[in-house]
């Protein structure tokens, strides 16, 4: 079994809300990344990250979050044309239909609550719903 390579983003935060990603640690070039950030706000940080492995050479560039805050002006960098290849976010906060673009996908959190909920009622282990 081949091991999925590992890339690693050094970034350094200046000031709240402002990213400065300086340097790509692993190889990216010709290569897919998948970009995971707990939350997207203004979208600042998670950009920075996939112009620079844009610029180390990725083929594509996907980027995961579990809260999409969308602030302003997420909607416009998130969205800007090839940057990346899909957005994928869930809705624990609510995504207006406004702020969709072409590359974002919303994944619902309902059946992993709703588990959650029945398996605090039933007593039963939580942990089993991640095999």
């Amino acid at each position: 079994m081949d091991d999925a390579p590992l890339a690693i983003i050094d970034k350094r935060r200046a000031a709240h809300n402002i990213a400065e990603s300086l340097t790509v640690i692993g190889d990216v070039a010709g290569k897919t990344a998948i970009l995971i950030d707990d939350m997207i706000d203004t979208g600042g940080t998670i950009c920075a990250g996939a112009e620079l492995l844009r610029k180390e050479g990725a083929k594509r560039v996907i980027a995961c979050a579990s809260h999409a805050v969308f602030s302003p002006p997420a909607y416009t960098r998130l969205s800007s044309e090839g940057l990346f290849e899909e957005v994928v976010v869930t809705n624990s906060i609510p995504v207006p239909q406004k702020q969709f673009f072409p590359q974002l996908k919303v994944l619902s959190v309902a059946n992993m609550l709703g588990e959650a909920i029945w398996r605090i009622h039933e007593e039963s282990s939580i942990s089993s719903m991640f095999r």
